[in-house]
């Protein structure tokens, strides 16, 4: 009995070993910060949205230049400069009666930030995704579009190619879904 124990004990210490090892090394520092015209929004948006995107867009690219291919950047400072929601926020439906989950709209984000690598070298960079086709929205959460934004940031970080300007359409929406709203 104590044999068989004792196997499964070390079976299981070699799996979860595995399982370490196979996890790359984190890369160096990466921040988030909020643009000055999202900033504007959080009054609409909510806080509480804006630092859950912060947070997803931080653990992506963290996850991105963990696995990154050719240098691993020491230092990733990441703005995020505009995000529109697909779908009302907390804050919206709660402020606002008319609304409901199932009102939609066109969503995405913009994201500028500077890599930094251990020699020295600093890359700007740019990326934005605003969807242009409600059609695409079937399915969508509050930011559907807005983690395919990030999305286009990991890779680049990913991959070590980075845009200088922006590229694709800005954004077609202001995600406040047709209630009044004094800016």
């Amino acid at each position: 009995m104590r044999a068989v124990l004792f196997v499964a004990t070390a079976s299981a210490a070699l799996c979860l070993g595995a399982a370490a090892l196979a996890q790359p090394p984190m890369s160096g520092v990466v921040t988030v910060s909020i643009g000055p015209a999202l900033q504007v929004k959080a009054k609409d948006y909510g806080e509480r949205e804006l630092s859950d995107l912060a947070k997803d867009l931080h653990d992506e690219v963290a996850r991105a230049a963990a696995r990154a291919r050719g240098p691993r950047p020491i230092r990733i400072d990441l703005v995020i400069e505009d995000a529109t929601p697909n779908r009302p926020t907390f804050d919206q439906l709660g402020r606002t009666p008319g609304l409901s989950l199932r009102s939609i709209g066109l969503g995405g984000a913009r994201v500028s930030g500077v890599v930094t690598y251990a020699d020295g070298a600093q890359r700007p960079f740019r990326e934005q995704f605003y969807e242009t086709d409600l059609y695409n929205e079937r399915g969508a959460t509050t930011w559907s579009d807005a983690d395919r934004a990030f999305d286009k940031v990991a890779d680049a970080v990913h991959d070590g190619r980075y845009r200088d300007a922006y590229a694709g359409s800005g954004p077609s929406g202001d995600g406040h879904f047709g209630y009044p709203y004094n800016r």
